[in-house]
């Protein structure tokens, strides 16, 4: 297991440098900005309609820490980690397949069940890794442009995106446990995390729609940035993503691959 998760992790390291930078800066650009926009910002959020600073959970924008809510953490972040996530799980076991590799790693005594457990707790870390870094250049941003955000809250904010960022992981696990294509697995899991979204959205528009919104992830992910993290909230969702790559790593382990033995 130990040996597996190395190797993900190396096989990775490039990518995870480049995602770390990408979403760091992205952090740090708005960081950058806020200053500049700081009042004009909030008279334009006085002209939006309040069905929509309702879905968005916007009230005010008065301060570095509600911008970044509301421009970084309610949609960018989140869908940006849950495509490295998917994509992550699509390459170590479909498209490993697709390219050969697969048959070469399970030559040796590795079960499906560890493989799909290292491939899990290495985007875990990779995750963490990514949003750690994001931290530290966001608040490099803000201690350049003089924007006072709160460290501890946008630290609460980021440790909070991980349960959330590492959710679709286990949903690709499940689709890798009736597919055979990455394709499929990036298609159909993103699918899911979109409905989710949307689920969620609408659920706080319409009193109808919001006793569905349970199903949702986006559901129990909070706004830590400016309230701090729920911490049962955290625990569920991150409970839950294992419930669900355990059970995805069961299909696999069922599904019928050349080469592959179950054990």
């Amino acid at each position: 297991m130990s040996a597996l998760l190395r190797r993900g992790l190396l096989d990775r390291r490039r990518a995870l440098i480049v995602w770390a930078l990408s979403v760091g800066l992205t952090g740090a650009f708005f960081m950058l900005v806020w200053p500049s926009i700081d009042d004009s910002i909030s008279q334009a959020l006085d002209s939006y309609p309040d069905s929509v600073k309702k879905a968005f959970g916007i009230t005010t924008l008065s301060n570095a820490e509600q911008y970044l809510n509301a421009e970084l953490f309610s949609f960018i972040l989140p869908f940006a980690l849950a495509i490295f996530a998917l994509r992550s799980v699509a390459a170590a076991i479909d498209g490993a397949q697709e390219r050969g590799h697969l048959d070469v790693l399970l030559s040796a005594p590795v079960s499906r069940r560890r493989l799909v457990a290292a491939t899990f707790a290495a985007i875990a870390v990779e995750l963490a890794a990514i949003l750690a870094a994001a931290w530290a250049l966001t608040c490099l941003g803000s201690l350049v442009a003089g924007a006072a955000l709160h460290a501890g809250l946008a630290r609460a904010r980021y440790r909070n995106l991980w349960p959330l960022a590492i959710f679709p992981a286990p949903i690709a696990m499940l689709v890798t446990g009736v597919s055979q294509h990455a394709g499929a697995v990036t298609g159909v899991a993103a699918g899911v995390i979109v409905a989710m979204y949307v689920l969620d959205l609408l659920g706080r528009l319409s009193d109808s729609i919001e006793p569905f919104r349970w199903l949702s992830a986006f559901r129990y992910y909070g706004t830590a940035a400016v309230d701090g993290i729920d911490p049962l909230a955290f625990a569920g969702l991150t409970a839950a993503g294992v419930v669900l790559a355990a059970a995805g790593a069961l299909l696999v382990a069922r599904r019928g691959l050349p080469g592959w033995d179950v054990c």
